[in-house]
């Protein structure tokens, strides 16, 4: 299947925030072959590019991108025993069934993150102890040539809530390689996942969000949603964003936020816990600007 080219495609409705204007160029990538040429040409050519997955944890700008955005629409798998090498844009609760289908129960604890492969690895997702980078084998990427490179477990540096890639902005994953340990019935693991998908949720106030917006401090002992609680964060809002009062961890769009709404309310309550707690915050969600530019709190 070609690849597609949209002109000036709204990219709010690619995010769970629903924030971000329109994109100059939107490509949805169905030949990986033909992307590694273009990818190699947008960085030669100093082009402002941005690799999206289903938008789960972006904040884009209200004045949209100007350079290409990336939509990696390929979800080849391939089994080998307790391997599966798959490709980028398959959707990450579809994997953590499949692996259950096959009769494995190692990505369990991992159902219900929103994503797709490869934003799971770059920012190597996790939840119950359990983190993405601990089940990859090998990743393969594009390097800033669009030259096909293959990294180890090792070679991918994962940390809390991040990778080598996440340092590397001009490489971009294209398939990676599972490797699974944990036999198991494959119904007995199915209805674990999916019960935990409940759970999650159950949890989770609903509305546009991008799930938790700060990172825990010092995770597993101090938690960023302890913090706002107890500063009195919960129900705050500028414009149309808003520190739910459910979950005080989650900044809503509550239905016309703008990307400065939600900043000045982020920005808000770090400085707030910065001088009442002297703990920094730092935003779990990706914040760009119209040329792609990381933004800080």
């Amino acid at each position: 299947m070609k690849n597609e080219i949209l002109q000036n495609e709204l990219l709010k409705n690619y995010t769970f925030y629903g924030i971000g204007g329109p994109a100059d160029e939107f490509y949805k990538v169905y030949d990986l072959e033909e992307f590694a040429s273009i990818w190699g040409k947008t960085i030669t050519d100093n082009i402002p590019k941005l690799v999206l997955g289903i938008g789960a944890n972006l904040l884009l700008a209200d004045e949209g991108f100007r350079g290409k955005v990336f939509l990696l629409k390929t979800v080849e798998t391939i089994w080998q025993e307790n391997k599966v090498t798959i490709e980028v844009g398959k959707n990450w609760q579809t994997i953590v069934e499949d692996t259950n289908k096959q009769g494995w129960a190692d990505l369990c604890n991992l159902s219900g993150i929103p994503g797709l492969l490869g934003g799971m690895i770059r920012g190597n997702a996790g939840a119950y102890g359990s983190e993405t980078g601990e089940f990859i084998a090998e990743v393969e990427f594009l390097d800033e040539k669009g030259q096909l490179q293959k990294y180890n477990q090792e070679e991918c540096e994962f940390g809390y809530r991040t990778s080598v890639f996440k340092f590397h902005p001009d490489w971009c994953i294209v398939r990676a390689t599972l490797e699974l340990n944990k036999k198991a019935d494959p119904e007995e693991s199915l209805t674990a996942s999916r019960e935990l998908i409940k759970k999650r949720w159950q949890n989770h106030p609903a509305g546009k969000s991008c799930g938790s917006f700060f990172k825990n401090p010092v995770p597993g002992k101090i938690f960023s949603r302890n913090l706002l609680e107890e500063a009195g964060a919960k129900g705050d809002q500028i414009g149309d964003a808003q520190i739910s009062p459910k979950h005080v961890n989650f900044l809503m769009n509550l239905g016309n936020a703008t990307q400065k709404d939600v900043l000045s309310l982020a920005r808000k309550w770090q400085k707030i816990i910065l001088e009442k707690e002297g703990v920094a915050l730092e935003p779990e969600v990706q914040i760009l600007d119209e040329f792609g530019n990381k933004l800080e709190l």
